[in-house]
């Protein structure tokens, strides 16, 4: 069973969307809430002649209100703008995360086939090096066999030559 890192999951890109269209609608809408009733409001309030001026006065109010807020809008959207390239980055890092990952896994796999050969490589090194200490063990011998004198024949040279080149074989 495969885990699944934090890394490999892939994030809400929709999300942070969401929250930030909701954001600038609720911004313009309270900003058109504040035009309207501002307005409204003093011109009810106001009988005398000064009505005019409390109204250009609102509207002073209301202009800098609606300005400021164009302002934070604005900023509001260069800053999804950065966030959405943040987030092309970040998603072209997990991509390369997984491909380091997946290739990762391949290595694992290929250290390990070749310590498994490494390990049968060892096992046959050792192996001839047994049968090369006891072919010289033999033809030791045989040698000592053959300078003392006693029941023993000795070797005659086509077997010698055969030994030796057995022997510079094994030892290759």
């Amino acid at each position: 069973m495969e885990e699944k890192g934090f890394l490999t999951e892939k994030p809400r890109t929709g999300a942070w969307k969401a929250v930030a269209a909701v954001t600038l609608v609720v911004a313009a809408v309270l900003v058109l809430v504040v035009a309207v009733t501002v307005p409204t409001v003093l011109c009810h309030r106001g009988g005398d002649g000064n009505s005019t001026e409390r109204l250009e006065k609102a509207l002073d109010v209301t202009n800098r209100s609606l300005s400021l807020s164009l302002g934070r809008w604005q900023r509001c959207k260069e800053e999804l703008g950065e966030v959405q390239g943040k987030v092309s980055e970040l998603e072209e890092a997990l991509a390369n995360v997984t491909r380091l990952e997946e290739q990762n896994r391949a290595l694992v796999t290929e250290v390990t086939r070749l310590r498994e050969q490494l390990g049968e490589e060892q096992n046959l090194r050792s192996q001839l090096e047994q049968q090369n200490r006891l072919i010289r063990e033999e033809l030791q011998d045989l040698r000592s066999a053959r300078s003392s004198p006693g029941d023993k024949p000795a070797l005659s040279p086509d077997v010698q030559k055969f030994l030796l080149i057995l022997l510079v074989f094994l030892t290759m």
